[in-house]
């Protein structure tokens, strides 16, 4: 069995994300629970027959992503941010828009930034 605990802390957002991959009946299932820490968690399957081995740890890993992609941490502690040091800070950071190329020169002339 394999498991991983991820966590998403953000303002008042204190969230647990638990994925599992588990041998069931000759093959494998990933299972899951979440919600709020602290409470009851909410449980389901990504997988509602057992599967072999290398499709569920496919879905596994695809669920482990999926959720870092969302920001959940491994770990029950995660901070909201860390930089490449570990150091915990309250800086987000923020994807750029594109700008059409007449638009570039007037935004760089106007001191908007």
């Amino acid at each position: 069995m394999q498991s991983t605990t991820l966590s998403f802390k953000e303002g008042a957002s204190d969230k647990i994300y638990q994925a599992n991959l588990e041998p069931r009946d000759g093959g494998w299932i990933v299972t899951f629970a979440y919600g709020r820490r602290g409470t009851t968690l909410n449980t389901g399957t990504k997988t509602p027959v057992p599967l072999p081995e290398e499709d569920a740890r496919r879905i596994y890993d695809k669920l482990i992503q999926s959720k870092q992609a969302k920001g959940y941490c491994i770990g029950e502690e995660a901070a909201a941010y860390r930089t490449g040091n570990q150091r915990v800070t309250d800086i987000r950071p923020q994807l750029l828009n594109p700008v059409e190329g007449d638009a570039l020169e007037e935004l760089l002339l106007s001191n908007a930034f």
